[in-house]
């Protein structure tokens, strides 16, 4: 099949198969191009994909998604591109769709700006004008930033103040008060905040948007990409697997095509990379693009990794609850920022799947925290069957004592786990295709915003980027990026 491909000119090929780039070919085949999605690995979908284990189908990254109500921005993304035909989606508790531990103390974040504004002040009364400067800020930046409100995606970079600003400096000068700072940070993880470098507009577009709705998937999350998929072959495009780009191939100073590793070649008068913009540089032979920028992208640090630990339960034992639940051992959720990992675990996520046919009962779980890619650095020359018996012990003890934090909070789950299973920062690296098993791509320093950027255009006037290294990370993040990058080409 991949040989036949080789043989016809693409208008464009997509390195990768990540939810940027699969938008990215059906925003571009629905106005005529021939596109061409390459993926490395055997399932396309990047952190969207899932996988099967001992019968039971779990989801790798994507645990629920934000701003879905009717006339939101990711409610009017999915409908562009027939995302909610056959798929269903289940809204989370409108009184509590993030359930944190912080510390030893319980909140239930709301659902909805209003609902969200009247928690806040009833649980911290003398704090009133605090929390409305608060969230008066928050809907400010979110306004400012005109991509995210899907209003002119061709527009051209300009930095912004929020862009700037330091997010935990920012909600320290709101208020004294130690607690509500936490609260106002609560949802840290899920864009792994870092309070020495984390800018402000990074907080407040990803707490607008889980707070303004939230939503999971009923079953695995991978049916987003096959949906996807299918929309690209309606159009007349391809998305061929296990395709290892190894090589961007030059006709003088443009790109002419790739190479992949089992020898095919395929042309195109463009190339999108959704892969990162370290991993598309090491594609690129020397001499053929800038030192600085080169040595610029492939330098750029990266977010913490994670650790996952997926089990599988008896089954209609542990019911569904409609959260998500987050547990910080500590009364701070911005630990990671100077992550030790004697201290190990610290802090745990868990997704409770929103499944069929059963869907008062859960029989399996995913639990999250977050792990860096040092710990693992001693296997990642190796192949994933060839490390032996060391990774496999560091694997079960890791396992150990984060299943130990869990019972901690869920007592109940003890005599309920028939099995379980892991993922490393390695497993991501593999799997997902950052070098470093980032959890959330490279990591946007307030300090230097324009050095945080990554353009769509890169220094070869054919090569674009895409996904979740440019503005934002997550579903809404890497939407948004393929906006932007079919902006180069067509009008939205």
């Amino acid at each position: 099949m991949a040989g036949i491909e080789a043989e016809i000119p693409y208008n464009v090929i997509i390195i990768g198969s990540g939810l940027a780039g699969l938008q990215c070919a059906v925003i571009l085949g629905r106005k005529g191009y021939r596109v061409l999605v390459l993926e490395k690995n055997e399932h396309i979908g990047g952190t969207l994909q899932s996988f099967d284990y001992k019968g039971v189908s779990f989801s790798t990254g994507m645990h629920y998604v934000g701003s879905l109500d009717e006339g939101q921005v990711l409610n009017r993304i999915f409908r562009y591109f027939n995302l909610f035909d056959g798929i269903r989606y289940k809204r989370l508790d409108e009184h509590g769709f993030d359930v944190f531990n912080i510390g030893g103390k319980k909140y239930a974040f709301p659902m909805g700006w209003p609902a969200f504004e009247n928690y806040l002040k009833a649980l911290f009364p003398e704090e009133t004008t605090a929390i409305q400067n608060y969230i008066n800020a928050v809907e400010s930046t979110v306004c400012g930033q005109e991509i995210f409100n899907l209003e002119n995606p061709a527009a051209t970079y300009v930095e912004k103040p929020s862009q700037s600003i330091n997010a935990w400096d920012f909600i320290c000068n709101l208020t004294q008060n130690a607690e509500l700072r936490q609260v106002f940070s609560a949802l840290n993880f899920v864009y792994a905040g870092d309070r020495n470098r984390t800018p402000w507009y990074v907080h407040a577009l990803i707490n607008h948007y889980f707070i303004s709705s939230s939503y999971r998937v009923v079953g695995a999350s991978n049916q987003i990409p096959q949906r996807l998929y299918q929309e690209i072959e309606k159009t007349g495009g391809r998305v061929l697997t296990m395709q290892k780009v190894t090589q961007l191939l030059f006709n003088e100073d443009h790109l002419s095509g790739v190479r992949c590793a089992d020898g095919n070649e395929f042309k195109a008068e463009m190339i999108i990379s959704n892969i990162h913009p370290g991993s598309t540089m090491n594609l690129i032979e020397p001499g053929k693009i800038k030192k600085s920028y080169r040595n610029r992208l492939e330098q750029k640090t990266d977010t913490l990794s994670c650790f996952a630990l997926y089990l599988k339960l008896k089954p209609g034992k542990f019911r569904y609850q409609n959260f998500n639940y987050n547990f910080y051992l500590q009364p701070d959720v911005w630990y990671a920022s100077s992550y030790d990992e004697r201290l190990w675990p610290e802090h745990f996520f868990l997704h409770f799947p929103a499944d069929e046919p059963n869907p008062q009962w859960v029989d399996h779980l995913s639990i999250v925290t977050y792990m860096s890619f040092e710990e693992v650095s001693m296997w990642k020359d190796l192949p994933s069957n060839a490390r032996g018996i060391g990774y496999k012990q560091f694997k079960k003890e890791k396992a150990e004592k984060l299943l130990a934090l869990v019972l901690l909070q869920f007592p109940e789950l003890e005599n309920l786990i028939t099995d379980y299973t892991t993922a490393t920062p390695l497993t991501f690296r593999e799997y997902v295709g950052s070098p470093t098993g980032s959890m959330y791509g490279t990591l946007r320093d307030y300090k230097f915003p324009l050095a945080s950027y990554v353009g769509v255009r890169t220094k070869i006037h054919n090569l674009y980027f895409t996904g979740q290294n440019l503005n934002l990370h997550g579903v809404m993040g890497v939407s948004i990026s393929a906006l932007l990058t079919c902006a180069e080409f067509v009008d939205l």
